[in-house]
């Protein structure tokens, strides 16, 4: 009796197919076993959760940030410079001005305040002048308290040297001199200080050379 190379109901079955050779379901074309075609799970895009890394940014540069803030920075140096400047110069010209008196070359003048305190203050020469030469204002300055002498300070203002002798310090301030004017400022001596509602006064004569023409101003401003 002839023997079947098979057992009976077909050959073997084949790991991983049902029996009948029928694929699973499903399995459409790529063969048992293997993903469809795409390379990922089925039902859209892989999620980032899962194992993959969200895509990267691209970073922003801070080229102008750092512009930014240099521009800044030059711009407070320089508003603080200059503002050193300003503060300079405003601290070198005169203060709160309490009493003036324009002078006529020639003419004697007589300046009063009253002594606030223990204030501090200060004589100034203020000069506009016209002239073809050269030009000087010279004169002694009395200073005394309710009639009474205490000081002395000769005037010597020549557009060069010192403008007044027998005093601490000097200053000229946006002083001018050219061939046919003269104009500023100029702090001619402190005034020491005098007894609380006492009456100082400055007075003296000024002498310019003839033809000397324009404004001579005197005047007294506090000073810290």
């Amino acid at each position: 009796m002839p023997m079947n190379a098979f057992p009976p109901g077909g050959p073997p079955g084949v790991p991983g197919q049902p029996p009948g050779g029928t694929p699973p379901p499903g399995g459409g074309g790529g063969g048992w076993g293997t993903p469809p075609p795409g390379g990922g799970p089925p039902g859209g895009p892989p999620s980032y959760g899962q194992g993959f890394p969200p895509p990267q940014q691209p970073k922003k540069s801070k080229m102008g940030l750092y512009v930014g803030l240099g521009c800044g920075c030059l711009i407070l140096m320089g508003c603080l410079i200059g503002g050193g400047i300003w503060w300079m110069i405003d601290a070198m010209g005169p203060g709160e001005e309490v009493s003036s008196i324009d002078v006529t070359p020639g003419q004697p003048f007589t300046l009063t305040y009253a002594q606030d305190g223990s204030q501090k203050y200060m004589a100034w020469l203020e000069v506009d002048l016209d002239h073809s030469s050269s030009y000087s204002l010279t004169g002694p300055i009395t200073l005394s308290a309710d009639g009474n002498a205490f000081g002395q300070y000769t005037l010597d203002e020549d557009g060069s040297g010192s403008p007044v002798t027998e005093r601490s310090d000097s200053v000229r301030i946006s002083w001018v001199h050219s061939g046919s004017s003269t104009s500023g400022t100029t702090k001619l001596f402190p005034i020491p200080n005098q007894i609380d509602g006492s009456t100082v006064t400055l007075s003296g004569t000024i002498s310019a050379p003839p033809g000397t023409t324009g404004q001579i101003r005197l005047f007294v401003a506090k000073r810290d």
